[in-house]
């Protein structure tokens, strides 16, 4: 059985792997956005739907690295935690 330090770890890779999707998401989205803009038939209801998803990417993915990085921080204190 894993330690708990090494199941909370894993879990930081998890969301780190998330936010790196999301990134890769909002950029996928710009191009979107480029296209629609430069072709110029999209109705701005959509352009704005758009921007706002590339927004909610880039919150999401940015909430979900800080939560990978202080999981992997706490992982590491229950690594270095005597046992009791």
């Amino acid at each position: 059985m894993p330690a708990v330090s090494e199941v909370i770890a894993v879990h930081a890779g998890i969301l780190r792997s998330d936010a790196r999707v999301l990134t890769e998401c909002a950029e996928r989205l710009r191009e979107i956005e480029a296209r629609l803009g430069g072709e110029g038939v999209a109705p701005g209801w959509l352009r704005e739907t758009v921007k706002a998803h590339i927004d909610a990417c880039v919150v999401a993915s940015g909430d979900l690295a800080e939560a990978a990085t202080r999981l992997r921080a706490h992982a590491d204190q229950a690594r270095r935690r005597p046992p009791r």
